[in-house]
């Protein structure tokens, strides 16, 4: 899979844009605050339909602008070719386009691109709080999985849904006999998020252990554990799942009613990530807990790969001058057979070998030029 052409208009500090990558290793160099991050952030916006640097939309609209559009063509080997496209406007809803032909759904755009991206954010999900390993579990899950991005939507809605009941019957304006139509329904919505998370943490805590392990030379050992807010078994079924989710509910319900919101669910895991038996949020050196990151990306690489039968794309967004050389290695040994986009302010920062097989390109002030 790769990009064949990227067109960006009004977004961030571009007026238009037409890149053409190459199918290889493509290196955005210059300045910082140029666009080389932003060319990056839309490859990923169109992967994802979210921005990985920001959780507004509107601040990817060129400043003055009313709207922005992003479309790529991609090219791929285990699917159809297809372009994609998403407008953003400051006064209407967020629309996407799959070969010119607009979904019913904004989701319907994940998946048709697939992307992993290291940037100096991804050591966020080692040491910052639940919510952002939650997101990463939620953006990564649903590259490969249309039916965790269906669940996933759905849960957020009735979770909406409970939650607004919960505050009327706290302020005595319903009953809380409607809850057990929402309980059921988050129940079983719930289950199907639990289930895949449960199973993708187990994929990657197995690749990413052993990569891990690697890059320090096996000397520190990483542990990945999945922690499901429910109190369920590893293997249970989603049915058993769904059944303790609403046993939950219930035994909770009370308290829920006090505080007027809901206590239980996959809205409140996380994933435990621990370096020789210690939590590397609290514990772990910044060293510790980058590479911790990096060899977390570097296995969502091979799940991607082994879901989609096809190499996802590459982004390195200004990583490398902060990675030792033998890091570095091992990231470029995983992207060789991808398409990667790797942005610099230092060209040093890339081994000769690296940059005798790029195709390069100088960033300056929102114009983009092959060198």
């Amino acid at each position: 899979m790769y990009i064949s052409s990227l067109s960006l208009s009004k977004f961030r500090n571009y007026e238009s844009l037409s890149f053409e990558p190459s199918e290889g290793l493509n290196v955005l160099d210059g300045r910082n605050a140029q666009g080389k991050s932003g060319i990056l952030e839309a490859i990923y916006l169109l992967a994802t339909s979210k921005s990985h640097r920001t959780s507004r939309d509107v601040e990817m609209i060129k400043l003055g602008e009313d709207a922005l559009q992003v479309s790529a063509d991609i090219t791929r080997s285990n699917r159809n070719d297809v372009i994609i496209g998403i407008d953003i406007s400051r006064t209407q809803k967020k629309t996407v386009k799959i070969n010119t032909v607009k979904p019913k759904r904004i989701a319907d755009i994940v998946g048709q691109l697939n992307a992993v991206i290291f940037s100096d954010s991804d050591i966020e999900m080692v040491r910052g709080e639940p919510s952002k390993r939650r997101r990463f579990m939620n953006l990564e899950i649903s590259q490969i999985s249309p039916q965790y991005v269906y669940s996933l939507g759905r849960y957020k809605r009735v979770l909406d849904q409970r939650n607004n009941l919960l505050r009327e019957i706290k302020m005595e304006r319903a009953s809380f006999a409607g809850l057990d139509a929402w309980d059921a329904q988050l129940a079983a919505y719930g289950a199907s998020v639990t289930k895949r998370r449960s199973e993708y943490v187990a994929a990657l805590a197995e690749s990413s252990v052993g990569l891990y392990s690697e890059l320090t030379g096996g000397l520190e050992e990483l542990q990945v554990t999945y922690k499901p807010n429910l109190k369920i078994e590893t293997d249970m079924a989603e049915g058993e799942i769904a059944r303790i989710h609403l046993k939950t509910l219930a035994a909770k319900r009370e308290i829920d009613m006090s505080r007027a919101t809901t206590h239980s669910g996959p809205h409140r895991d996380d994933i435990a990530i621990n370096i020789n038996g210690l939590a590397a949020r609290e514990f772990a050196s910044q060293g510790q807990q980058r590479t911790a990151a990096i060899a977390i990306k570097l296995a969502e690489i091979s799940l991607v790969a082994e879901a989609k039968k096809e190499n996802p794309v590459v982004l390195l967004d200004d990583v490398m001058a902060e990675l030792d050389e033998m890091r570095r290695k091992r990231i470029m040994e995983f992207a060789t057979n991808c398409q990667t986009l790797i942005t610099t302010t230092h060209l040093s920062d890339l081994s000769p070998e690296a940059l005798e097989r790029a195709a390069i390109f100088e960033v300056e002030a929102a114009q983009v030029r092959r060198i």
